[in-house]
């Protein structure tokens, strides 16, 4: 069963990473420093599906973000074993209600009945999967865009959203503002509180992990596995 999306729904704070460098080795190691979860990321990072396997092996339980909220990614995401997806760039609620039908199997979604030759039913010795896995997929949609915000309500009452996850840098961008600016802190002050009023988990990439969980996120990056290599490479020179 998906332990991740079960911790989330008792309300635990959970502290995660983006895991962007290629590689099993880089996605064990992630797995292995005892972080509640890591999200392999398939827009920022490489769209593989070799690779994301390879991942996935290494790090069963981890989060992918797929680069685009489209049905035969959503599908090979989940095919290549999957259990929790993170969606970017979802703007209001039909693109939420798209997400997720493409994580769920007919009569329920479109997910295509390909589970007997995917890894995701380990090729078909595991007869069981299509019947748990719509109850089994976690589905996150990232608002990220002032469409988002005023979207917002209306994105959290989409069925099988478990988590919107905002993200700062692009909502800065489309706002016109810097990353800390206070105008922009206010407004992802403003929308964890609407997240969490509708009984959704509210998450947020962090640069203040603190700040954010104090004020209701339950669902808090630390930061980039790249970004932490490349800033110890630099500390050391």
């Amino acid at each position: 069963m998906n332990s991740l999306r079960d911790r989330i729904a008792s309300g635990a704070v959970t502290r995660g990473i983006w895991q962007n460098l290629p590689g099993p080795e880089a996605a064990e190691l992630a797995a292995a420093a005892g972080f509640d979860w890591i999200v392999i990321d398939g827009e920022h990072g490489a769209w593989d599906p070799g690779c994301i396997r390879r991942r996935l092996i290494a790090a069963p339980d981890a989060v992918v973000r797929v680069p685009v909220n489209e049905a035969w990614i959503l599908k090979q995401a989940l095919d290549l074993g999957a259990r929790t997806v993170l969606v970017p760039m979802v703007d209001d609620a039909d693109a939420a209600r798209k997400a997720v039908a493409a994580c769920r199997y007919p009569p329920y979604g479109v997910r295509g009945m390909g589970a007997f030759v995917a890894r995701a039913a380990m090729y078909g010795l595991d007869p069981g999967y299509v019947d748990r896995a719509d109850a089994d997929v976690s589905v996150w949609v990232q608002a990220e865009s002032r469409a988002a915000l005023v979207n917002l309500e209306a994105i959290c009452a989409v069925p099988g959203v478990d988590c919107v996850f905002l993200g700062p840098a692009d909502l800065a961008a489309d706002m016109g503002l810097t990353t800390d600016d206070p105008a922009l802190l206010a407004a992802l002050t403003e929308a964890i509180a609407r997240i969490a009023a509708r009984g959704i988990a509210p998450g947020v990439f962090a640069a203040n992990p603190d700040r954010w969980v104090a004020a209701g996120a339950r669902v808090v990056s630390l930061g980039s596995d790249a970004m932490v290599l490349a800033r110890g490479l630099k500390a050391l020179l």
